[in-house]
């Protein structure tokens, strides 16, 4: 339970840095925070434009919607969560040092608040998804109340793999760039940019070994297809992110002691 009482027991030391994250993040421009509605506005509309006018690009009936474009969109947002997330932690530490050579200061708390900044965005960008989907007259289903158990699962996963790169990052600064080029690869492996039929039989276990995979199936069947996901991939959604939350925590806990000597 040490895990899921940090965050409970410093959740508004955590809530202040995320806002003083998305304050800092458009400070000085005109639009303010209205660039986290402009943004994934943006890009909704860019592929509807690029997929579904230009290329032209279907998918099927059984995938929720006729639009590649919100089928795309509907993918890209856990995992763009996800990978702010990541990215951001590989410097958290480093760049609240000062924070961190102060022996009072849960350090648990630096490498969650970018998880939860890019967890709010991803909501913003998910009002948009439905208030476009309810423009085109998508019917949903009650099954996507199931959607929150989902965040928790993807925050859960995120926050695990966020405690174990901050940790490994302070003793290995190299490990920044090493994450950009997994990163790469994780998201080209997962059924982002293309549907899971579009995948070889024989290499369907990399699906099934693949947690972001589960998310983001979970998101376009409760919200698109309006079914509920297999529960094979939801098990293995929530056994792997309950599983690296609470590894990431340990390793991050027996890491900390030595950070305020390293940096």
């Amino acid at each position: 339970m040490a895990a899921i009482t940090v965050l409970y027991r410093h959740w508004a030391l955590i809530r202040s840095f995320v806002k003083r994250d998305l304050l800092a993040r458009y400070r000085g421009s005109t639009l303010g925070v209205l660039w986290s509605v402009v943004h994934p506005l943006v890009m909704l509309l860019l592929y509807t434009f690029v997929f579904s006018t230009v290329m032209k690009v279907r998918v099927g009936a059984s995938d929720g919607t006729d639009s590649f474009a919100v089928y795309l969109f509907c993918g890209l947002l856990p995992w763009m969560a996800v990978s702010e997330g990541l990215n951001r932690s590989t410097g958290v530490i480093l760049e609240h040092s000062n924070l961190i050579k102060r022996t009072i200061f849960p350090a648990e708390v630096l490498p969650v608040y970018p998880v939860v900044s890019g967890l709010v965005n991803e909501l913003i960008g998910l009002t948009i998804l439905f208030g476009a989907l309810m423009w085109t007259m998508h019917r949903f289903t009650w099954l996507v109340c199931a959607l929150p158990l989902i965040l928790i699962c993807q925050f859960m996963l995120t926050v695990g793999l966020a405690w174990i790169i901050a940790g490994i990052t302070v003793f290995v600064r190299d490990l920044g760039q090493v994450l950009g080029m997994l990163l790469t690869l994780w998201v080209f492996l997962t059924p982002i940019f293309y549907p899971p039929s579009a995948v070889p039989a024989q290499l369907h276990w990399l699906l099934d070994f693949n947690p972001l995979h589960a998310v983001v199936n979970g998101y376009r069947s409760v919200i698109l297809s309006g079914t509920a996901p297999g529960w094979q991939p939801i098990a293995l959604l929530v056994g792997s992110s309950s599983a690296i939350f609470l590894v990431g925590h340990r390793v991050f806990r027996r890491m900390s002691p030595a950070f305020a000597d390293v940096i």
